[in-house]
């Protein structure tokens, strides 16, 4: 059973090659030229050649339109008629590339067989279609949704809910109660639900506080290697819808993470924040915990936030700080020894004018 969603074609991966009129019914482009041309795969446009596809996204490579040995190209519908070549109009080039990427590898089939190797436990409910690898681990009341793969080593915990076509790859562990939305991918070393760092000083020993909420992951969400989302204290960690997680990030208990937001490498977040829909987290930013950070806000790598962020924000820096002025205060930064010398040269130049002052006022020495 495919892995992407119903809108995706049902062509197995791999299997070429595919006829361009398809292609072009598939990315709802118009096609000018042979229909019938045998695409093999997508090739980047200074390399592409016969059978390949290749695509303009870029105006600066606009040159190569002419040059590539492609068969067909990908443009966006106002480029003028190339003479000799087919072309694919559409609206946006690189989002027609992506699919037509996903055309020739839409990613793993479920064959539907469960290994023996594998350790189910009796009162798990296994939907139509999954395969379940060698040594992995299925533990009592967990439901998995129908053409999910489960791959080697991978753990799911009591009463765990993991929605249809799910890809769930080497060494995941999701624990007990956690539920994962449908069409969820999670790479290897991801770890759902382990517990929030919560601790309460009593004066002699740190008190571990019980973790008892949930981790709620929603629809069409991709968590990359090594990357840990902690269960909530008393009420749910919850991911949003098609929210893209990159490797080695840290998502802390009761955080909330609003519908398409992207965290990239080694984001951390702390316990308690909220963002917003469509946030843009670059890489190895921190966020302070308890803070509401608004819609289609968007950091900078290595920022740290310490407060709140309004709706449409554009930050940098550490502490954080809009953006175009944390520009001006780096492009200031080499002027600095600079502008240091004058300052000490005019401050001996001041010393020395109210040293001429005293001598020159009455009672001084002229």
């Amino acid at each position: 059973m495919r892995l992407n969603s119903d809108k995706e074609p049902q062509i197995p991966p791999r299997k070429a090659p595919i006829p361009l009129g398809k292609i072009a019914e598939y990315l709802d482009a118009e096609i000018l030229g042979n229909a019938e041309e045998l695409i093999s795969r997508v090739a980047p446009i200074e390399r592409a050649g016969v059978g390949e596809i290749t695509f303009l996204s870029d105006p600066k490579k606009a040159r190569l339109l002419r040059t590539t040995k492609a068969s067909a190209l990908i443009v966006p519908r106002d480029t003028p008629p190339i003479e000799g070549k087919t072309v694919l109009l559409v609206d946006n080039p690189y989002v027609a590339f992506a699919r037509a990427q996903r055309l020739f590898f839409p990613g793993p089939f479920s064959s539907g067989e469960i290994s023996p190797l594998a350790r189910i436990h009796a009162e798990a409910l296994i939907g139509e279609g999954v395969e379940i690898q060698a040594f992995a681990c299925v533990e009592k009341g967990a439901r998995i949704g129908k053409g999910s793969i489960l791959f080697p080593h991978t753990y799911i915990g009591e009463n765990v809910v993991l929605g249809e076509r799910c890809v769930l790859y080497p060494g995941v562990k999701i624990y007990h109660d956690c539920h994962l939305g449908d069409r969820v991918i999670l790479h290897g070393g991801v770890v759902i639900g382990s517990d929030g760092f919560g601790y309460a000083w009593d004066g002699k020993e740190h008190l571990k506080i019980p973790q008892v909420g949930r981790v709620v992951i929603g629809n069409d969400v991709e968590i990359g290697s090594n990357t840990t989302v902690d269960r909530g204290t008393l009420e749910d960690t919850v991911i949003g819808n098609d929210v893209k997680i990159d490797n080695l990030v840290q998502i802390g208990h009761n955080v909330h993470v609003g519908d398409h937001t992207i965290l990239i490498a080694q984001v951390g977040i702390a316990g308690s924040t909220e963002l917003g829909q469509g946030v843009i987290l670059a890489g190895q930013v921190g966020v302070a915990g308890h803070l509401k950070i608004g819609n289609q806000v968007k950091v900078a790598a290595q920022a740290g936030i310490h407060k709140d962020a309004k709706d449409g924000e554009i930050l940098s820096g550490s502490p954080a700080i809009p953006f175009k002025t944390w520009m001006k205060m780096v492009a200031a930064w080499p002027k600095v020894p600079e502008l240091r010398r004058k300052i000490k040269h005019l401050e001996e130049h001041v010393k020395e004018m109210e040293k001429r002052m005293e001598r020159l006022a009455p009672g001084g020495d002229k």
